[in-house]
């Protein structure tokens, strides 16, 4: 995608951040940085900042603290990272689960990555799905569809919806280019 043409949407951002929310291994992570560097954003991810926090992996945290224990902790950094202008962050998949954490959100504009339930359960079943804390030792397939149902409705509230297929991140970056043009151009 040309430079130039998102001049203009990233005046028309105003330094919005955009908050990327959606299932796991729906992309959020890999497809953030690319989009950062689009729109000249900065770029955080929200898991990998508790990590760094915490010095610990997101799965010894539900582990030895608890999910609740970790959802507090993602209210935590979030309430700090609506602080700063102009940033793209990539959320866990069950940050929505809060009704707190979305007026953290709604500070910014709230993409959900849409992605197809069949592409995704072969991508968290080719990867180690292990490290996910919610899939580990379970079914991944009846264990992601469990979580789907619950967030769904959720994840519905997002200013912007983009289906993810299996394209790959910079694809999925120009989608969400056009989506948010679309949205501020209405």
């Amino acid at each position: 995608m040309e430079r130039n043409s998102t001049n203009g949407l990233i005046k028309e951002l105003r330094g919005r951040s955009i908050f990327l929310i959606g299932m796991m291994g729906s992309g959020k992570s890999s497809t953030g940085p690319v989009l950062a560097e689009i729109l000249k954003y900065k770029y955080v991810d929200l898991d990998e900042l508790i990590e760094k926090l915490t010095k610990k992996t997101i799965d010894k945290i539900f582990i030895e603290e608890g999910e609740k224990y970790f959802r507090d902790l993602e209210t935590q950094c979030l309430q700090e990272i609506i602080k700063f202008p102009s940033t793209v962050v990539s959320t866990g998949g069950g940050v929505v689960l809060k009704k707190e954490n979305w007026g953290f959100l709604r500070q910014g504009i709230v993409v959900w990555l849409d992605i197809n339930q069949q592409v995704v359960i072969e991508r968290l079943d080719q990867t180690k799905s292990d490290s996910r804390p919610l899939l580990k030792g379970k079914n991944v397939k009846l264990m992601y569809q469990e979580i789907l149902e619950i967030r769904k409705d959720i994840y519905a509230q997002a200013d912007l919806r983009v289906e993810i297929n299996n394209e790959g991140v910079k694809s999925i970056a120009e989608k969400i280019i056009r989506a948010l043009k679309e949205k501020i151009k209405n």
